[in-house]
């Protein structure tokens, strides 16, 4: 009986770490598709920006420098994703290991 309760306890964790990988793993996918759409949008703006003869140059260069800021921020978010890479690596690999030990305690049972 203690034995059945510590696999279903061993499994039980296996789980929540693998829920916790996948959701971080979902956060990252959104977090990109948000940083590809906003690059698109930068893209479009600096274009639309470059075409237009402006009376007003102070205000030009003022919008381009948000652009600049934005590709800074969305350079900056990336690298944090990259980061998260780095997390959800170590984390699998910690996984892996805590499931080679779990599945030699149980070939000693």
């Amino acid at each position: 009986m203690k034995n059945d309760d510590t696999n279903q306890e061993e499994e039980k964790y296996l789980q929540t770490k693998e829920s916790i990988i996948n959701s971080i793993h979902d956060q990252k996918e959104m977090e990109e598709k948000y940083l590809k759409t906003v690059d698109s949008l930068l893209d479009y703006w600096i274009k639309e920006l470059r075409s237009v003869d402006t009376q007003n140059k102070k205000r030009h260069n003022q919008l381009l420098e948000v652009i600049r800021r934005e590709r800074s921020n969305t350079k900056k978010m990336r690298e944090d994703i990259n980061k998260t890479n780095i997390m959800i690596d170590r984390t699998e690999q910690s996984l892996e290991r805590i499931r080679q030990m779990i599945n030699s305690f149980r070939k000693e049972r």
